[in-house]
C-alpha cells in the first residue's frame, strides 16, 4: 500500500484508518495528470488526493470547504466573500496557487463541467454532491497538453463512485457557540444491480447554510475606518439624508446659519444645520445590514449507471442536477442626487426649490436669498445624498439550476482501453432585486402644492400631468422614514432589476490508450484522442440596466460563443527496469493541438522523467508548456459604464511645477493656454469635474491565449523498513506570460502623458478646450505576468501502537513553502513579489496536520492548520503608527477535532468541533485594506468562530 502512494502528495489524513480500502499495489488505474493507465506509484506528476474518508472526518457538507484548507489552494469565491456580487452570490470555486479561478480546470471523472459564471470557465462546486465522491485528485501546474485550456495552475478532478449496492443515509446539523449560522444536511444514496450486467446508483442531497449577519460578530457590527469604529466611521449616505443648497451651476450656496450650505435631520426629524456633506453624527451603519456569510440552500440529485453490453463494451451515463439558491443582504442603496438622478445635465442640478416638502426654515432661507439684489446668493436646487431605506431594497435573490449529462461507451480492444463520450451542460442563473426608474424618480421629486393641506396626492401632487396619469405620487426625502409607500412604489422600476445567465456546453470526445509495443524495460504505452467542445453564454440584463435608467451605470448584455477542435497524444517510454540502481527509469510526454473559432490554433506540450534507483525511492520531473484561451466574457463583454474615481497628474499643476509628468501636462495645448492666461494659477479640477469622468470597461475580441511554462521536480520515499510511512517533496515553478488583465484607468492617464503610446492614449479623452480628462476607458489586453514557485512537502504515517488491542495511530501532514509570487501588471514596470504577505497563496508557510487515534470502532482526530504571518498589504504606510501596525499579521493557527464511533460498519456517529479555541480573526478594516465588504477582516481567517457539528450515517 505504501508503494502505491508514491506518486501522490500526501493529503489524506485518514488514509490509514482502513488500509484494506486502498488500491492494491501495482493495479493499473487512470491517475489524474495522465491519460495512460498505470500503477498509482508511477504517477508522472504530484497528485494530491482527498478521499471519502477525509470527507467523513471533516464533516463538511460542501467539498469547497475542505479544498480551501489545503496549502496549495488560495481563496476562491466562497460564502464569505460573495455578498456583494450579483449573479455570483453564494458560488464556491477552487483557486489553485492563487492564480485565479479561471486558471484552474475543474473536471468530473476527467470530463469538463459547465461553468457557474457568465462567460467564464470556473465551476461552481455547489454542484458537486459530496456523498457521491470517491476521491478528489489535485494536480498543480500546467496540464493543458493532457486536459486542454484553463489548466494553467492545475487540475481538480472530482472522481465519482461508479458502483454501489445498498442504501446509506447521512444526516448532520451544526451551529456555532453563539447559537447562529445553522447548517443542516441530509443525504441518501442507493444502488443496485439489474440483470446480470447492469448497476445503477443515485444520490439525493439537501443542505442549508443559514448565513450570518455582520452585526452578529463584534469585529464587524459597526462600520470601521482605521482605528475608528462606530458613528465617526458611518456612511454619510444617511437614511434621513444630507443635503446642500446649490446654484444653477451646482456650486454650494452658503446662506444658512453660520455661513453653511448643508443640512440634515436629528433622530426626531428636527432640522440640523451641518458643516458639510459627510458630517459625523448624521451617518448610517452599513454593517448592520450586511452578511459575513451568505445563506445557501442546495438540492442536488445525481445518478450513475453502467451496463455491460458485452464483455468488452460498457455503456455508461452520469446525470447531475442541482438547484442552488442564495441571497445577499446589502445596505439600502446610497443615492447621490447629482450622479444618480440628475446626471449634471438635467436642470436643475437637484431637487427643485418649489418642492413643498422642503423644511420651513430652509425654504424661508432660499426665498430670502433669491429675493435680494445679489444673484450670487441665488439657490436653484437642493443637491445631496440619501440612503434609500424606505424607498427600495437592493438585496438580490439568486437561483441557479444546473443540468449535466455525460454518457457514452467504453471498453477494451486488443489490450487498449477506449472511450467515446458526450457531455452536455446547462446552467441557468436568475437573480433579481428592486431598483428605481430615474425618470419616475425625477417626476416624484418635482412636486407642487395645489391645496391648502398636506395630503400627499391631493394637496401635494407631481407637477407633470403625464406622470400623474401613470400614478406618480410625490416623494418626500427630507428626514427619517418620510417616503410615502405609494411614492416608493411609483419610483421603483416597473420591471425589477434582473439578470439571467444561461451557459451551455457540449463536449464530444474519443480516446484510446494502451501498450503499442513491449520493449526491453517494459511496455511502450500511448494515449491519443480527439475532442470537440462548444461553449456559449447569454447574460440578459433588464432594459433599465442596459440603458442606465436605474441606480446603476450603463451595462450591456453579454452574448458569445466559441468552439474548439482538439487532438492530443501522450506516451510513456520505459528505459530501464529492475537493474542495479535503476529499479525504474523512463520518460513521458504529451502534446495537444487546439483550433479555436476565436483565437486560431494553440499548441501545448509536456515532457517528464521518472527515476526509481531502488524500490521505495522515486524521483520525478516534468516540464510543461500550457495555454489558456480567453473566455467568452473576456472576448465579448460589451463596454459597460463606470464612474470610478481616477486621478489626473495634471490636477494642481502650475507653470513652475517640477517633474516629468508636470512637463508633459504643460505640453497639452489647452493646459498650456490656461496657465498662460492665469499667471501664477494652477490647473485645477473641481469635485464635480472629477466626479463627472466616466469610462467604459469591456472585453476585447483581439485577445490571444495566455501562455505558461511550468515545471516540477520532486521525490517520493516509502522505506521498506518503516511500513506505513510515505514522504514526498516537490518543487514547483509556474510562469504565466500574456495573462489577460486591464490597465488601471489612472495609470493610463499617467502613461499617456509620459509615453504618448497608443496602448494608453487610446483609452484617454481630454476636452480640447478645457484640458480636463472627461473619459477614461479600460479594455482587457494580454499584459499581465505571474510567476510563482515553492516547495510542497507531504508526510503520512500509520502504525499500530500496541497500547490496546487493535489501536492505531495515523499521522498526516501537508506543508507548502512559498518561494515567490510575482505579479507584473504592466511590462513597463518591475514585477512585485507578494510572497511572505499574509493569506492563502501568499503566506510564506502553510500547513495542515492531522492525527487520528483509533481503537476498534472508536476514533479521535485532531487537525491543525497554520499560515505564517506577514504584512497583509505590501508597502502599506500610514502616518499613524497604530494604523500601520494593523498591517502586521501574526502567525495564524486553527484547531479542529472529531470524535467518531463506527458500529459494525452499519452505523456511524460523530461530533466535530471546528475552531476549538474560538480563535478570532485579526482586525483589518476594509476602508484601508480592501478586505471583503462587511467583514472588517480577511476571508483568509475563520470569520464564524467555534462550531459544533453532530451527525450520523446509517448503512443498509
Amino acid at each position: 500500500m505504501a508503494s502505491s502512494l508514491l506518486g501522490a502528495t500526501m493529503l489524506s489524513p485518514a488514509a490509514f484508518a482502513q488500509e484494506g480500502a486502498q488500491e492494491p499495489a501495482g493495479e493499473t488505474v487512470v491517475v489524474t495528470g495522465s491519460r495512460i493507465a498505470r500503477p498509482e506509484a508511477e504517477s508522472p506528476v504530484p497528485v494530491a488526493v482527498v478521499d471519502e474518508r477525509d470527507l467523513a472526518v471533516e464533516g463538511s457538507q460542501n467539498v469547497s470547504d475542505i479544498l480551501n484548507e489545503l496549502p496549495q489552494v488560495g481563496i476562491g469565491s466562497t460564502r464569505t466573500n460573495t455578498n456583494f456580487l450579483t449573479s455570483g452570490t453564494g458560488i464556491a470555486t477552487v483557486n489553485l496557487r492563487s492564480l485565479g479561478n479561471s486558471r484552474t480546470l475543474t473536471l468530473v471523472n476527467g470530463r469538463r463541467f459547465i461553468s457557474g459564471f457568465a462567460g467564464d470557465s470556473a465551476v461552481d462546486l455547489n454542484n458537486i454532491p459530496t456523498d457521491f465522491l470517491e476521491r478528489v485528485d489535485i494536480v498543480t501546474g500546467g496540464s493543458s497538453a493532457v486536459y486542454g485550456s484553463d489548466a494553467m495552475a492545475g487540475v481538480v478532478n472530482f472522481v465519482l463512485r461508479d458502483n454501489f449496492k445498498g442504501f446509506t443515509l447521512r444526516a448532520q446539523a451544526g451551529i456555532t457557540d453563539e447559537g447562529d449560522n445553522g447548517q443542516y444536511l441530509i443525504s441518501a444514496t442507493a444502488g443496485t444491480t439489474f440483470g446480470a450486467r447492469g448497476n445503477i446508483m443515485a444520490n439525493f442531497t439537501y443542505d442549508r447554510d443559514d448565513g450570518l449577519y455582520s452585526r452578529k460578530r463584534d469585529i464587524s457590527d459597526q462600520d470601521c475606518s482605521a482605528l475608528t469604529c462606530g458613528p465617526a466611521a458611518y456612511s454619510s449616505y444617511a437614511p434621513q439624508g444630507q443635503y446642500q443648497l446649490v446654484s444653477a451651476g451646482g456650486a454650494a450656496r452658503p446662506i444658512l446659519t453660520g455661513g453653511r450650505s448643508t443640512f440634515s435631520f436629528n433622530p426626531d426629524n428636527s432640522l440640523a444645520i451641518i458643516p458639510g456633506l459627510g458630517a459625523v453624527g448624521y451617518g448610517f451603519n452599513r454593517n448592520a445590514e450586511r452578511y459575513i456569510s451568505v445563506p445557501v440552500e442546495r438540492y442536488l440529485g445525481a445518478v450513475v449507471g453502467n451496463y455491460e453490453i458485452s464483455d468488452s463494451v460498457t455503456a455508461f451515463a452520469e446525470v447531475t442536477y442541482s438547484r442552488v439558491s442564495s441571497n445577499s443582504s446589502l445596505e439600502p442603496f446610497a443615492l447621490d442626487l447629482l450622479n444618480d438622478i440628475y446626471f449634471r445635465d438635467i436642470d436643475p442640478y437637484g431637487i427643485p426649490i418649489t418642492n413643498p416638502f422642503i423644511p420651513g426654515p430652509i425654504a424661508a432661507a432660499i426665498a430670502a436669498a433669491n429675493s435680494d439684489a445679489d444673484p450670487t446668493n441665488d439657490v436653484a436646487a437642493i443637491n445631496g445624498r440619501r440612503r434609500q431605506n424606505d424607498v427600495f431594497d437592493r438585496s438580490n435573490e439568486v437561483l441557479r439550476n444546473t443540468w449535466r449529462v455525460a454518457a457514452g461507451f467504453k471498453g477494451d480492444l486488443g489490450g487498449f482501453n477506449w472511450e467515446a463520450s458526450y457531455v452536455y451542460g446547462h446552467m441557468n442563473d436568475f437573480n433579481a432585486s428592486q431598483d428605481i426608474d430615474n425618470n419616475r424618480y425625477r417626476n416624484a421629486l418635482d412636486a407642487i402644492r395645489v391645496g391648502p393641506g398636506n395630503v400627499v396626492g391631493v394637496d401635494i401632487i407631481c407637477r407633470d400631468a403625464a406622470a400623474r396619469a401613470e400614478g406618480c405620487i410625490p416623494l418626500n426625502l427630507f428626514g427619517f422614514n418620510t417616503a410615502d409607500p405609494r411614492a416608493a412604489s411609483y419610483v421603483q422600476a416597473v420591471v425589477p432589476k434582473s439578470e439571467e445567465v444561461t451557459n451551455e456546453q457540449h463536449v464530444a470526445a474519443f480516446s484510446i490508450a494502451g501498450p503499442v509495443a513491449t520493449l526491453w524495460a517494459g511496455d511502450l504505452s500511448v494515449a491519443a484522442g480527439v475532442e470537440y467542445r462548444s461553449e456559449s453564454t447569454f447574460d440578459d440584463l433588464d432594459i433599465l440596466t442596459n440603458t442606465g435608467g436605474n441606480s446603476g451605470n450603463v451595462t450591456p448584455d453579454l452574448a458569445g460563443r466559441f468552439d474548439v477542435w482538439e487532438v492530443y497524444g501522450e506516451a510513456r517510454l520505459p528505459l530501464l527496469a529492475d537493474q542495479p540502481l535503476a529499479h525504474y527509469l523512463g520518460v513521458n510526454g504529451a502534446v495537444r493541438y487546439s483550433d479555436y473559432s476565436t483565437i486560431g490554433s494553440t499548441f501545448s506540450w509536456n515532457a517528464g522523467l521518472e527515476y526509481e534507483p531502488i524500490a521505495g525511492l522515486r524521483f520525478r520531473g516534468n516540464y510543461a508548456v500550457a495555454n489558456r484561451a480567453p473566455n467568452i466574457s473576456e472576448l465579448f463583454s460589451a463596454p459597460s459604464e463606470t464612474f470610478a474615481a481616477v486621478t489626473d497628474p495634471c490636477d494642481g499643476v502650475t507653470a513652475t511645477t517640477a517633474g516629468a509628468a508636470a512637463t508633459a501636462c504643460r505640453s497639452v495645448p489647452a493646459i498650456a493656454a490656461f496657465l498662460a492666461a492665469n499667471p501664477g494659477g494652477a490647473f485645477t479640477y473641481t469635485l464635480a469635474d472629477l466626479q463627472g469622468i466616466n469610462g467604459f470597461v469591456g472585453g476585447n475580441p483581439n485577445l490571444q491565449e495566455e501562455k505558461a511554462k511550468t515545471y516540477t521536480i520532486g521525490l517520493a520515499v516509502s522505506p521498506q523498513l518503516v511500513r506505513g510511512l510515505v514522504f514526498t517533496v516537490d518543487y514547483y515553478n509556474i510562469k504565466i506570460d500574456d495573462a489577460i488583465g486591464s490597465l488601471g484607468r489612472s495609470y493610463s492617464i499617467e502613461q499617456c502623458l509620459l509615453t504618448n503610446e497608443p496602448v494608453y492614449c487610446n483609452n484617454v479623452v481630454r476636452n480640447a478646450t478645457t484640458g480636463f480628462v472627461t473619459r477614461v476607458d479600460g479594455q482587457l489586453i494580454n499584459v499581465v505576468g505571474y510567476q510563482t514557485s515553492g516547495i510542497d512537502v507531504g508526510v503520512r504515517y500509520s502504525t499500530p501502537l500496541g497500547l490496546l488491542n487493535n489501536d492505531r495511530l495515523s499521522l498526516s501532514g501537508n506543508y507548502t513553502y512559498l518561494i515567490e509570487y510575482n505579479q507584473q501588471s504592466d511590462p513597463a514596470n518591475d514585477p512585485i513579489d507578494y510572497s511572505g504577505t499574509f493569506g492563502a497563496g501568499y503566506s510564506r508557510h502553510r500547513a495542515n496536520v492531522r492525527a487520528t487515534y483509533s481503537i476498534d470502532e472508536f476514533s479521535m482526530s485532531w487537525a491543525t492548520r497554520f499560515m505564517s504571518g506577514g504584512p497583509y498589504t505590501l508597502g502599506f504606510t500610514s502616518n499613524n503608527p497604530a494604523v500601520a501596525a494593523l498591517n502586521d499579521i501574526k502567525d495564524y493557527w486553527l484547531h479542529d477535532a472529531q470524535i467518531r464511533w463506527d458500529i459494525d460498519r452499519s452505523y456511524s456517529f460523530f461530533l466535530n468541533v471546528d475552531n476549538v479555541f474560538d480563535t478570532k480573526p485579526q482586525y483589518l478594516p476594509g476602508a484601508q485594506f480592501g478586505t471583503p465588504t462587511g467583514l472588517e477582516t480577511s476571508a483568509d481567517f475563520d470569520v464564524i468562530g467555534r462550531r459544533f457539528t453532530a451527525g450520523a450515517k446509517i448503512r443498509f
